[in-house]
Formats: structure tokens, sequence, C-alpha cells
């Protein structure tokens, strides 16, 4: 099949909406890629350096934390001194040694971390899938990519050789918990390596003259390798499938150790791989969001997708891989509520991902039927309610008759149980949680705000309608 196709087509909206826009809109050339990018998110260059710098800072430190501190905050002895032994310098110094001693990239972490991401960039192109459409590119004159979908059949049989390897002592998963330091320094420098290769090959679009802020955000919109588009595949093949071998490892980890694995272990594995699973059994609707129409491959996508989501999201894994069970594990009937709140959150979050894309795909005539498991009722909705605007229909059905983002609260529902499952010793494992609610809420301010601009009066019409966006009556 061809890599790309010119087509007309109905435009989403990226605030997961459809709107219609006609064949002179689409195809007309909308935005010029010489542009210069006036509008600077993240606090412009200041912002997205201080964030190149102090993500993976608080990421080393918190490394530190949990291998050498037992897992608490760790703190100069005296906190009120910048110099002396006791006092800040010191206590940097000593992180940083604890980071280069032990954190630096060895052959076995480079290796493990190379065939594994290569693995997956080789089963890209040949496990069975579907193809898709993308939207059309409003800076290419409507030119619309193809996407082959097969991360589902793909991770599973990653699932299935990782599983053997494991059973038949190829490679034993439990050494990804000690090899962790040194697979987050593999994984961070290839996340800064890809964002620099891809700035340099880049098309320059929509760039703002700051090299820095360049950088952070990206100069090309889809960056390719033949049929792979390397953003949604570090989006999906990399960033969840890692943080679920992390989960895993952790559970191989206390059998290795402890001679059995904890209820808390295998809540955070199992919800691990509920999520993943959802991703991969959803991507073809990938295509159709704002993630791959607007967003730049960046510093921002590529080093959070290949180390800042996997190895900062497990933290409650590590934390219960390296610390005694008996310690945080949780009874019976706390674990049962557990495991049947994240399965319903998760549900949730599924049915209502999938009413908005089933949406949307029949909108653009882009719809695939794919029998994926789990297939779940009220997925997919029949000639649903909507609200018609100037710009298109806002659906008023399914979960998104009562609340504008009600993917939002199971999502995060699903966020404080993966941080609850290492228990109360730590609040490390909780920084997924929190740092998840502040993006979410962040989101979902920049999405009022462009659904403002970009529906006018309709969209006060549409909160008259909907006028909560987590909790029914709530919020």
């Amino acid at each position: 099949m061809a890599a790309e196709t010119t087509l007309r087509q109905r435009q989403a909206g990226s605030d997961g909406h459809s709107a219609q826009v006609d064949a002179a809109s689409v195809n007309k050339p909308a935005d010029d890629p010489h542009a210069i990018e006036e509008h600077l998110e993240f606090g412009g260059a200041p912002g997205t350096f201080a964030m190149m710098t102090g993500f993976p800072a608080l990421f080393y430190y918190l490394y530190v934390c949990l291998y050498f501190n037992d897992g608490q905050l760790a703190t100069p002895k005296n906190v009120l001194a910048l110099t002396g032994p006791d006092g800040w310098i010191s206590f940097v110094q000593h992180v940083g040694a604890l980071v280069w001693e032990h954190a630096m990239p060895t052959q076995k972490a480079v290796a493990v971390y190379s065939i594994f991401v290569g693995g997956q960039f080789l089963l890209a192109f040949v496990m069975p899938g579907v193809w898709q459409k993308g939207l059309p590119l409003a800076h290419e004159n409507g030119r619309v990519l193809d996407y082959y979908c097969n991360a589902y059949s793909a991770t599973y049989l990653t699932a299935a050789l990782v599983g053997l390897a494991h059973y038949t002592g190829v490679f034993n998963l439990a050494e990804v918990i000690d090899l962790y330091g040194p697979l987050l320094t593999t994984a961070s420098i290839s996340g800064f390596a890809l964002a620099a290769v891809t700035y340099l090959v880049g098309d320059q679009y929509r760039m703002s003259g700051n090299l820095i802020y360049d950088y952070f955000m990206g100069s090309t919109l889809n960056p390719r390798v033949g049929v792979v588009d390397i953003k949604m595949f570090c989006e999906i093949r990399v960033s969840w499938s890692i943080l679920f071998a992390l989960a895993m490892g952790a559970v191989a980890k206390q059998y290795q150790d402890y001679g059995y694995v904890s209820g808390n272990a295998w809540l955070f594995a199992y919800g691990t791989g509920l999520y993943l699973n959802a991703c991969c059994k959803g991507e073809q609707y990938i295509p159709q969001t704002w993630d791959m129409n607007y967003e730049k491959f960046g510093w921002l996508l590529s080093y959070w997708n290949l180390a800042g989501v996997p190895f900062s999201y497990a933290y409650a894994a590590i934390y219960m891989a390296t610390h005694d069970p008996a310690t945080y594990e949780y009874s019976k009937p706390v674990l049962a509520f557990l495991f049947i709140t994240i399965t319903l959150a998760q549900g949730m979050m599924d049915i209502c991902m999938a009413q908005k894309s089933h949406f949307k795909a029949v909108k653009t005539g882009t719809y695939i039927k794919r029998y994926t498991f789990p297939q779940l009722p009220w997925a997919e909705l029949d000639n649903p309610k909507t609200l018609k605007t100037n710009r298109g229909e806002l659906l008023l059905d399914g979960f998104w008759a009562y609340l504008r983002k009600p993917n939002y609260i199971s999502d995060w529902v699903q966020a404080i149980i993966w941080g609850t499952s290492a228990g109360q010793g730590s609040v490390i494992p909780y920084y997924y949680p929190v740092f998840h609610a502040t993006m979410l809420l962040h989101r979902n301010s920049r999405d009022e705000a462009k659904c403002a601009r970009k529906y006018g009066d309709d969209w006060k019409r549409y909160k008259q309608l909907v006028p909560y966006s987590y909790i029914p009556y709530v919020l």
C-alpha cells in the first residue's frame, strides 16, 4: 500500500469531537510551513531548558532515593547550609557520585535496551495489522499519511518471547530491576539523541528561531522510517511496553528473592498490563488525534516516551522490588477491592475512548472494525446524540452526555491505584498520580481554551448541556 494519499476528509478536533471542514479548507495550505512560531508554550526557552535539565535531574535523584536511601526522600544533614560537609553542595556531589558509579550505561544495559527497542522496531514492519489514514496535513496541501497499526500483535508476541526467555533462562527478567540505573541512562541518552537527529533532519516546520525551544518542541511533525511513524512508535511500542516490562521485572524479582509474589506487585503489573493492552487495541484511532496532527516530535516526545514515562511511572514497582512485601502488602479484601476498582476504571476509560474514537472515525470515513480483546459493551454508539455547531458536531451521548472529560477521571483513578499498590512506606511511588493530575488539569485547561476559540457561542451552549468535566454534579 502506498505510504501516503490525498483525500477529502472531515477533520477531527483536538478536543476529541468532530468538526466538519469543506474540501477547499482541507486542500488549501492553511499553514505556512516557514511561518515563525509566535505562541511559545511551557515558558518559552527558559521554561523548556528548565524541563530538559530538571526532569532528568529529578529522576536521578529519585533513583538514588529508591536504591540508596531505603525509598525515602534524601536531604542534606543541614538543610540550611549551602557549603560544608553537611550542606547542599556536598549533598549534590554525593548524589552525583552515586549516579556516576551505579547508573552509567553498562554493556548489558545497552544490549538489553537496544535489543528490546530494536526488536519492537523490526516487529513494526512485519507483524500483521491494519492500515489507517491520518488527518490532512494543512501545511502540505491536505496530504494524508497512511499508518500501519500492528502494535497489538507485536506486543503479544513480545510478551510471549520475553516470557519464554525468562522461563528457559536465556534472560532473567528480574535483572531489569538491578539494571534500572544503567537502563535509565541508556534510555535518556537515546531520548536526547533521537530528538537531536530528528531536529537536524526535520523539515523545520513551525520554528520559533530559538534553538533551545525548537529542540524541545521539534522541527518535524511526522518523522518516518518506511511505514513506521517514529512518533507513534515511541508513544505506544516503547513507553508502555518498557513500563510493563519493569512491572513484570518486579514480579520476577520478588519471586527470586522471597519465593512468592505479593498481591501488591501483581496489582501494579495487572494495571500496567491493562493500560498497555488498551493502547495497543485502539492504535488505529491514534493517527486521527491532535498529538499526531499537531504535536511536533522533539525532546518532549522523544525523551518522555523513551525514558520519562517508563522509568518514572514505574517507581511503585521499583519500591516493591527492593523492599520486603511484608512491610506493605495489603489484606486480601483490600486487594480485591483495588483489583475490582482498577478493572472498572480501565473499562470505563476504554469505553469512553472507544465511544469518542468511533464517533470521529465514522464521521471521517476511517472506521475499522477490529476484534481485539476485550470487546466491551457500549463502545460503539449508533446514531449518537450530538450538538450541531458551525464547526461540526459535538458528541452528547454515552459517557460524554454526562462529562466533558470522562476518560480523565477514570485515568486518574488508575494512577492512584498504581501509586497505592506500593503501600504507604514511601511518597516516591505517588509521583505518578500527582504528576498525572497536574498534567490532566493542564491539558483540560488548554483544551477548554482551544474549544472556546474554535466553537465560540456553541461551546458555551455545550457547557450548559454538559456542565461537569470530571465528576457529575461535583467538578
